[in-house]
């Protein structure tokens, strides 16, 4: 369960929420220019864009969950259960494994454009990463301020969609969620007009009558409505205006619970300012804002940099 919005006012800002029944010990992780990134079936990389998200790293390799690169175009994995196929190599196209895609794109990509360009020839393979390390099924939200675009791997192979919300979520296929919008349509911010009794006066006796029928459980495609609303009808700009919209789309501990009796959770949210290279974010146990500037690390090195993104929860107390 998980929710990534691309948002566009003043700045590109990708937003997205990680729903999970318990940490894996992610951090955020700076890949620099010249860290070496090795691939199951690709060319080596000795020299590539910078990058700078969220996820874990095993054997000296980061596995993202999210990330943006220096020329600003930003990536999410989301869970896709029920729908991802992968498949082995296939010679005459791009063999990446499901958790190289972020990094694969991300460092020799510069805008949506050549990603989307790169990801037509794009094979996603069944190799896991290692046997404690199996494969996820996963689907991808790729953006800049230009735009977004979702890939899914499917039975029958790679799709790519045009994404003129900005908005992922898990599964069904993206084509559903987006075909699933048309029933709500007539949900607005604004007050509603009386259509059910023409000259009846009829009390218009609470704010937010509008949105009346707009989903309110955390089921993905309900939260996929309910993310496109709050991006088109809801009045801000910048960092807090993006985690006040997702705070509406995280999971409170506990109110999913897992077919294995564990309870869900929102373990982080963040919002990746792509314009000005800053990646923000919360976690379950601390609503402080913290950030990490990709300018202010050493872009230019040879090995991968990460913070603890782990801390108890700080009060600030007025009396």
């Amino acid at each position: 369960m998980c929710t990534a919005i691309s948002l566009n006012s003043s700045r590109h800002l990708f937003l997205r929420t990680l729903d999970l029944d318990s940490s894996y010990g992610e951090q955020v992780i700076l890949t620099p220019r010249k860290f070496a990134l090795d691939y199951r079936h690709e060319k080596s990389q000795r020299e590539h864009f910078s990058m700078l998200g969220v996820g874990c790293v095993f054997d000296n390799t980061p596995l993202y969950y999210d990330a943006f690169n220096e020329a600003g175009l930003a990536a999410a994995a989301l869970n896709f259960p029920g729908q991802a196929v992968y498949f082995k190599k296939k010679q005459g196209l791009v063999n990446v494994a499901s958790f190289e895609l972020i990094s694969f794109v991300l460092s020799r990509c510069k805008n949506l454009s050549e990603a989307v360009e790169l990801l037509q020839r794009i094979n996603i393979t069944d190799d896991p990463f290692s046997e404690s390390l199996p494969t996820t099924p996963l689907h991808w939200i790729i953006a800049d301020k230009s735009g977004a675009a979702v890939i899914e791997s499917v039975a029958g192979g790679v799709k790519i969609y045009e994404n003129p919300f900005g908005v992922l979520t898990n599964s069904p296929e993206f084509s559903y969620q987006t075909t699933r919008l048309s029933d709500f349509m007539k949900v607005d911010s604004k007050a509603p007009e009386n259509k059910i009794s023409a000259g009846v006066n009829l009390l218009y006796y609470s704010g937010g009558l509008g949105g009346m029928g707009l989903p309110g459980d955390f089921s993905s495609s309900s939260r996929f409505v309910r993310a496109v609303f709050l991006k088109n009808h809801s009045l801000g700009d910048g960092v807090s205006h993006a985690f006040d919209i997702m705070d509406n789309l995280s999971v409170p501990r506990g109110a999913v619970i897992t077919d294995n009796g564990k309870p869900f959770m929102t373990v982080y949210t963040s919002v990746a300012d792509t314009d000005d290279g800053v990646y923000y974010f919360t976690t379950a146990d601390s609503r402080i804002i913290r950030a990490v500037y990709l300018n202010k690390c050493d872009m230019d090195s040879d090995s991968i940099s990460t913070f603890w993104m782990s801390q108890d929860e700080k009060i600030l107390y007025l009396n």
